[in-house]
């Protein structure tokens, strides 16, 4: 029996005259919610731009009825960058606040890596009672624990000290990271650290061959989490540090402001240098952070 069948370019949408398959026509519902997404991106876009705004054009022509949206050529200009690197110790305050981002990512990543495992492996009710305590303390206000913090480092002598920052940052992110960890730690099969085990393998070094390198997204996410916290830090980073040489770049930022005026176009640059060590962050963590967000999808 013989089958007539259409030709390739008669097909329903299957193919078009080139022999490649033929798009589909957007609906009026799709082509609304690409309308909304851009209208939020916009939105969500807009303070970054009028940052990059601010920084580029003189605060004069900016603190108007009728402020330009874009800038202008003939005002537009560079100016402010060279002068807050010129007149201010801009490079000591990144370079301050790196070291104490990186050291409290680090501390964070290890400490919560071994308590989040010991809340997902070992259940028992005073190790959840602990997990709850934790979770508990994060709830706490940074402003109520400032004054005792204070009084802790200075009884000590370790105010001026970027390891005191580093550990009252440590001590505000691990709870939270603590119950972050234990979730990754929980979709890892018990079965393969059993095998492990069972071949002669100790629970730390189980831990460490076999759990640490599918824990991967899990501590480049405890890892983003903490560097974002510790880098954002005024409260503590301003108690603390009350030297201006020993100052982070979000200390640093807020002396722009005067008592009587605001250097806007220096606020807004140094502004937007700070952003830039949290991209490039991002940029490197990123498939990390993609891939174990699309395991928990595949898990789920």
């Amino acid at each position: 029996m013989v089958t007539l069948s259409a030709p390739p370019e008669t097909r329903s949408g299957r193919q078009n005259r080139s022999g490649g398959p033929r798009k589909r026509a957007r609906t009026p519902r799709e082509w609304g919610l690409l309308a909304i997404s851009l209208a939020v991106l916009v939105v969500l876009l807009f303070p970054v731009y009028w940052m990059v705004m601010t920084s580029l054009v003189p605060s004069r022509e900016l603190l108007t009825s009728s402020p330009p949206l874009v800038p202008p050529a003939d005002t537009a200009s560079f100016d402010a960058y060279g002068e807050v690197l010129s007149s201010r110790p801009v490079g000591l305050w990144l370079w301050n606040s790196a070291l104490v981002t990186l050291g409290t990512a680090l501390i964070s990543v290890v400490i919560s890596t071994l308590g989040g495992y010991s809340l997902s492996r070992f259940r028992t009710k005073a190790q959840q009672a602990m997990g709850f305590t934790l979770l508990f303390s994060r709830m706490l206000p940074g402003t109520l624990l400032i004054i005792p913090v204070f009084v802790i480092f200075a009884s000590v002598g370790m105010i001026n000290n970027l390891w005191s920052v580093i550990l009252v940052n440590v001590a505000a992110t691990v709870p939270f990271t603590t119950w972050l960890m234990k979730g990754f730690v929980d979709g890892i099969p018990g079965e393969i650290e059993e095998a492990a085990m069972i071949d002669g393998c100790g629970r730390l070094r189980t831990l460490w061959t076999v759990v640490l390198p599918l824990l991967r997204p899990g501590l480049a996410t405890t890892f983003t989490y903490a560097s974002i916290l510790a880098w954002g830090d005024f409260l503590f980073a301003r108690t603390l540090m009350p030297n201006p040489s020993d100052w982070t770049i979000t200390v640093g930022i807020a002396s722009f402001i005067g008592e009587h005026s605001v250097d806007w176009s220096g606020l807004m640059a140094a502004g937007l240098m700070s952003t830039l060590p949290m991209l490039v962050l991002f940029v490197f963590l990123e498939p990390f952070l993609v891939k174990g967000t699309a395991s928990g999808a595949v898990k789920g």
